[in-house]
């Protein structure tokens, strides 16, 4: 009798033992969906966009032109809807890492639906194309988000919400990196050339010019192009953050149907980290 005790009590803290175990890494992972969160969330502190890159290029050309007018008058349509969605990819992937988050705490998503109401459709948008891959990852990342608020997920359909979500968060993040990163990063170095082209017309054009103003222009140019270097460098730390969101991600769903494998612990934190630095560097940037 005194052995089955202690059997007994073995297998209790055994069961107790695994549990807490359990718990650590699944805290591990909604770290992790944390800190995914705050740096996908640094999109909305971005200060640049492709309609501002719209506005800034018909505003260079009424400067150069030296042109007064009431009213700007831009055709910046299609940039609009770069931004609108782009915004839309965004919304899905942030609402993705909150879920996650909430799933690891076993606590109810509470993703809203409204913010996908705007469906992608394969098309281009002035810099921005979208593909029939991204369309098609859009959706099915869409469903999963709405089945997890609508099914009740808990911590126990964990390992299926990160299954059914990788491949096509893989397919988003990618894109976005794309969009940010190149398009977008595209557009502020076009801005580059049109302030140097418009500082060199000025110098070669304008004799007249006083010492004092030649030295003022030039000033100004350098001022321009470190504030244009500064929007290069936000945007490559935010894609940095992007791709190591990716790699922790992959690292999650390897390992879904084994969260509580201790080793799985120190992977993921070493993402967590990393974002976090990058969430620190991008800050100190934007400020």
């Amino acid at each position: 009798m005194k052995k089955y005790f202690i059997g007994k009590r073995s297998l209790i803290f055994l069961s107790y033992l695994f549990s807490f175990v359990g718990c650590v890494n699944l805290k591990t992972v909604g770290e992790f969906a944390g800190s995914s969160t705050v740096s996908i969330k640094n999109f909305e502190k971005i200060e640049y966009s492709f309609y501002q890159h719209c506005l800034d290029r018909c505003r260079d050309e009424a400067i150069r032109k030296y042109e007064i007018k009431r009213a700007e008058e831009c055709a910046c349509t299609l940039y609009q809807e770069a931004d609108s969605v782009t915004q839309v990819i965004y919304y899905s992937m942030e609402g993705y890492f909150e879920g996650l988050g909430n799933l690891s705490q076993n606590e109810l998503t509470d993703y809203s639906s409204d913010a996908l109401m705007s469906a992608l459709s394969s098309k281009e948008l002035g810099p921005v194309r979208i593909e029939e891959q991204t369309v098609a990852a859009f959706s099915s990342l869409s469903n999963t988000l709405l089945r997890a608020t609508t099914d009740f997920y808990r911590r126990k359909k964990l390992a299926a919400y990160i299954e059914e979500a990788n491949e096509p968060m893989q397919v988003l993040l990618d894109k976005f990196k794309l969009i940010v990163g190149t398009n977008l990063k595209g557009e502020l170095r076009f801005k580059r050339e049109r302030l140097y082209a418009y500082y060199m017309d000025m110098k070669m054009n304008n004799a007249l010019l006083s010492d004092y103003e030649k030295g003022k222009a030039t000033s100004d140019y350098y001022q321009a192009c470190d504030e244009i270097q500064r929007k290069e460098m936000v945007l490559e730390v935010f894609v940095k953050s992007l791709d190591e969101i990716a790699q922790g991600h992959q690292i999650l769903y390897d390992n879904r149907n084994k969260l509580s494998v201790k080793t799985l612990k120190g992977i993921l934190q070493g993402y967590s980290s990393n974002v976090k630095d990058l969430i620190s560097e991008f800050n100190k940037l934007n400020n």
